[in-house]
């Protein structure tokens, strides 16, 4: 598609996939809420590419807009799922230095087809037939697939992985899935009140906060017990909490909450209002809860 500019590609990429998954007329709002754009804009450049011949329109209630064979052949490919930003696959919970750029499904036409080639980066001479692998979520769709290896080809870069399991990550903001009950820390409490607060509330972790109400790190259970080992039983919570804090705002994305998690490696964000002002704490477990067969992005 070299004769589109990149928002135009994008568009009708979407477009395409919206159709391709649900089978009947897409309406200019379901594309804008896909790739996040503004719905005008996603409506004119639908018109722009209904010139071109790529999209077919209908008005009315009911109507709508689709790709064409025209944008198929165009595509080249109508299988082909273009991922925006390279993806790290995992083998098991291990995540490996192979990126993934495109996923091609076998046979989109047939719904109970389970199979896709992944085109990727990297070196598969490791990769073996039955070993279980993962990516995602992907942008757009959202999806996070995991799959066994059918067959891995090193000089054309391509797995053929079996589809065990498709998720789709809703979009829901931070602030809808965490708790009501916000407990917090003194930096100055010993770790023996500490521990008994957390195991009274039944969790993990706690901010602590600052008598100014600042954020100054964060404490968790294994943090205590580290200190418990050390035989540093009249430490307080200052001593042993984590200053490096990460914290993600109340209207991000989950997906967004996702991502911190898995590049951190931490089990929990402080969630912020747009003042920097804590409101609350995110938990993988709060996650898992919200987004039903999601466990296999931690292995957990």
């Amino acid at each position: 598609m070299q004769n589109l500019s990149a928002t135009q590609r994008e568009i009708l990429l979407a477009l395409t996939e919206l159709y391709n998954r649900e089978k009947k007329m897409i309406k200019s709002k379901e594309v804008a809420d896909m790739i996040n754009k503004d719905e005008g804009t996603v409506r004119n450049i639908i018109l722009s590419l209904k010139v071109l011949g790529l999209v077919e329109s209908k008005p009315g209630p009911k109507g709508g807009y689709l790709p064409t064979l025209k944008a198929y052949e165009f595509i080249k490919n109508p299988s082909v799922a273009p991922i925006m930003d390279k993806l790290s696959l995992y083998r098991g919970n291990v995540e490996t230095d192979i990126k993934v750029d495109n996923i091609e499904l076998l046979d989109i036409t047939n719904p109970s087809g389970n199979r896709v080639i992944l085109k990727v980066n990297g070196d598969l001479r490791k990769i073996r037939p039955g070993d279980s692998l993962r990516f995602g979520p992907t942008p757009y769709s959202r999806l996070v697939l995991e799959g066994v290896v059918i067959h891995a080809d090193d000089m054309r870069k391509e797995i053929v992985m079996d589809v065990k399991r498709m998720i789709s990550v809703p979009k829901e903001k931070v602030k809808n899935i965490i708790g009501k009950k916000l407990v917090t820390l003194k930096p100055d409490m010993t770790l023996k009140e500490a521990s008994m607060i957390l195991y009274k509330e039944g969790i993990r972790g706690a901010p602590v906060i600052s008598e100014g109400e600042k954020i100054v790190g964060i404490i968790t259970t294994a943090d205590i017990i580290k200190a418990f080992f050390e035989d540093n039983n009249e430490a307080k919570v200052k001593d042993y909490m984590k200053t490096d804090v990460i914290t993600i705002n109340e209207d991000e994305d989950v997906l967004e909450a996702i991502r911190k998690m898995v590049i951190y490696n931490v089990g929990r964000l402080l969630v912020v209002d747009s003042m920097g002002r804590l409101v609350g704490i995110v938990t993988r477990t709060d996650i898992l809860k919200s987004i039903a067969g999601l466990e296999g992005l931690w292995g957990v």
